[in-house]
């Protein structure tokens, strides 16, 4: 009998851990779709702008003044030549339209490499700065390979925005996870059956 409630009262607490493991609380919610989730603060506006091609979250701070984007292409990443091809296409050039868009503006970017983490490790990155109005600003754009996807995580702003936003970057680029790819099952020979009579 003490086995048996014993056995009822862990089961009772692994469902409720299982229930709370991605519980929203007043001031988190939970973003989980299509194999890539994440916690944001539930006073910001999510738009998922995706398309067949790749994930795009546009993340919105309550005042419409900072802005965090989140994308991850869909496709699998089997080979260090799809990596970097990758990072060329989704990384690269989106930073060199950054840069260009400002230049265009009549503003003088600069641009340096930084680190940061994601997902629990680290991540490489650029930080572009330009002067917007009487406030530095620009973007701050990181990538990483999880789980054989390239994830783009970018922050932009000006620097004041930036800071007020450290907490709801934090708490993303912390919670950042990916399912892996799906496995194939492996394929099965059928042996041939030995004819009666010979070895």
């Amino acid at each position: 009998m003490k086995a048996t409630r014993a056995t009822i009262i862990v089961s009772f607490c692994l469902l409720l851990i299982g229930l709370t493991a991605h519980a929203q609380t007043p001031d988190t919610k939970h973003f989980d779709k299509d194999g890539l989730s994440f916690d944001y603060p539930a006073s910001w506006q999510v738009s998922d702008q995706s398309t067949q091609q790749m994930q795009f979250i546009q993340l919105l701070r309550g005042d419409g003044y900072a802005e965090l984007r989140l994308r991850a292409p869909r496709e699998w990443l089997k080979t260090p030549q799809k990596e970097a091809e990758a990072k060329r296409i989704i990384q690269d050039h989106y930073v060199d339209n950054f840069v260009e868009q400002l230049q265009q503006a009549g503003l003088h970017p600069t641009r340096s490499n930084i680190t940061t983490e994601i997902a629990g490790a680290s991540s490489d990155g650029v930080r572009v700065r330009a002067m917007l109005g009487n406030d530095p600003g620009g973007m701050d754009s990181f990538h990483r390979i999880i789980s054989n996807r390239l994830v783009q995580l970018s922050q932009l702003g000006s620097e004041s925005d930036m800071a007020k936003s450290a907490d709801a970057w934090d708490m993303i680029r912390n919670s950042i996870k990916v399912e892996p790819p799906p496995q194939s099952k492996p394929t099965t020979t059928a042996k041939p059956t030995p004819t009666p009579g010979k070895p």
